[in-house]
């Protein structure tokens, strides 16, 4: 009879519903509201976005030293929430007053909020489980299934919002959400799994003061950053190899055996960098191939086709519960596919996505455009690599770096988020055509050559993830083998 997951998993699932509610219809409707309403350009829109997911990653990082080191998990989560919720709500201030200055505040606040609080729920499932648990994969892939219900209502709704109600709906709807997840956390506080050893002690109020001082003073320079673009890229730089060099640092306090796995992490950080930036085409180069290339309506019901980005969190969802059975069952009969290889195996469904999306091309109609089938078939590809790779990135964090960095090495983890979104914002930029018009015919053809050169570049990614798996394993097996000869060493003495 297989056990049920612990009571704080069933807490924050419930929490990332409502996250994910409230982050997910803010990034759906964000490039195009930039553009409609600020009257930037395609280019800079989506470098805006980019800096913007960029920002909050990249914030995981200390998120995760507050959370191991200062004011503990819990803390962070609900400071977290507070923060974005604020953040919504000047954003929608914003919009209802037609001042876009606010509109930067309120980004600089969400991802700020977003920096301290996210790392916390995946630091906290993974501490209410034993090590080893077999539940914990499964685990990881139900909450990311919960993250995407939440954000299938988002991106379906809040598009749907934005046109027919006004932009300053869908902002409030993620203020709501946010102000939820603090009540709830109020409600449930003792109920939650204390995850690390900072939660088990007080706070000083001076420590609270300058925590307070220090989130105000990052709000303003975040929100100068996503007003000067190139300042914002470099300084991500700069914070990722502080990153690198903190975590090597790290690496010589462990055992060789325990240096291996960690060894085997930051090259799957890698190999998720590449994915993360082919996952950033979705609310840029694919939200804007739907809506200039994807007729508007499927089996004859209107459709916003802003909202085609919902299909990927409907797929997600859909699979979620299969591939997690998959995992445990496996697992249990110890066949389960190693992570290097799922990493390996998620690279190259990613390109065959990219070249279903660039094959699309020769089946528009006169006009350009194409059956809904040509976007819904990519993000169902896209899915399921998403849940090879981004879902279980988490739980290869858990397993593979020491409990003791865990929060730390989870905003690392977020760290190839950031420089991803910048990178992917980028590479989206290349399928824009600038001032130049183009028709539904022309950007049809641009669109695909742009999806086939991704493609490529996917493919190539994945076969070297297919050559790396194999001695990623071997890594992993010399660990484990070594972590047994010790214990048996010290069962002899």
């Amino acid at each position: 009879m297989k056990k049920r997951h612990p009571l704080t998993f069933y807490i924050l699932c419930s929490c990332q519903f409502w996250w994910a509610l409230s982050f997910y219809s803010l990034w759906a409707i964000l490039p195009v509201f930039l553009g409609d309403e600020l009257g930037i350009d395609q280019k800079t829109s989506f470098a805006t976005f980019g800096a913007f997911a960029a920002l909050g990653a990249a914030m995981l990082f200390v998120g995760g030293w507050l959370a191991d080191k200062i004011l503990g998990a819990k803390r962070t989560l609900v400071w977290g929430f507070f923060f974005q919720g604020l953040g919504y709500f000047i954003i929608a201030y914003s919009a209802i007053t037609a001042q876009p200055h606010f509109v930067f505040i309120g980004l600089g606040t969400v991802a700020v909020g977003r920096g301290i609080g996210s790392v916390a729920p995946p630091t906290i499932i993974a501490a209410s489980y034993e090590k080893n648990d077999p539940r914990l994969d499964g685990a990881y892939t139900l909450f990311y299934m919960v993250n995407n219900i939440g954000a299938f209502i988002a991106q379906l709704g809040a598009p749907i919002m934005a046109y027919s109600i006004g932009w300053t709906s869908a902002f409030i709807l993620s203020a709501v959400g946010m102000t939820v997840n603090v009540v709830t956390y109020l409600l449930f506080n003792k109920k939650i799994k204390e995850a690390t050893e900072a939660d088990q002690h007080a706070v000083p109020f001076k420590t609270n003061s300058l925590f307070l001082a220090g989130v105000l003073l990052t709000i303003a320079t975040a929100s100068y950053l996503l007003t000067n673009l190139p300042l914002a890229q470099a300084v991500l730089g700069i914070a990722a190899m502080v990153i690198l060099f903190l975590i090597m640092k790290e690496m010589k306090k462990e055992e060789p055996t325990s240096r291996k796995r960690m060894i085997v992490g930051l090259v799957l950080m890698v190999q998720a960098l590449a994915f993360f930036v082919l996952y950033n085409q979705m609310p840029t180069s694919l939200n804007f191939f739907a809506i200039n290339n994807v007729e508007p309506e499927i089996f004859g019901i209107p459709v916003n086709p802003v909202s085609y980005q919902s299909l990927n969190p409907m797929w997600v969802i859909f699979l979620s519960p299969i591939l997690a059975h998959i995992y445990t069952t496996l697992g249990e009969k110890g066949k389960d596919l190693s992570m290097p290889g799922k990493f390996a195996l998620g690279m190259l469904i990613c390109a065959a996505a990219f070249a279903c999306a660039g094959f699309s091309q020769y089946f528009g109609d006169e006009n350009g455009m194409l059956n809904p089938f040509w976007i819904a078939a990519p993000h169902f590809l896209f899915a399921i690599g998403e849940l090879l790779i981004s879902a279980l990135g988490l739980s290869a964090i858990a397993k593979l770096f020491p409990s003791r960095i865990r929060g730390f090495i989870y905003g690392a983890w977020n760290m190839t988020l950031a420089l991803a979104s910048v990178a992917g914002a980028w590479v989206a930029g290349l399928s824009s055509s600038g001032e130049v018009e183009m028709t539904p015919v022309e950007s049809l053809a641009s669109y695909g050559n742009y999806f086939y050169m991704l493609a490529i570049a996917s493919a190539v990614v994945g076969v070297v993830c297919v050559y790396l798996a194999p001695r990623l394993n071997k890594l992993i097996e010399t660990d484990v083998e070594g972590d047994i000869d010790h214990k048996d060493a010290q069962t002899a003495s």
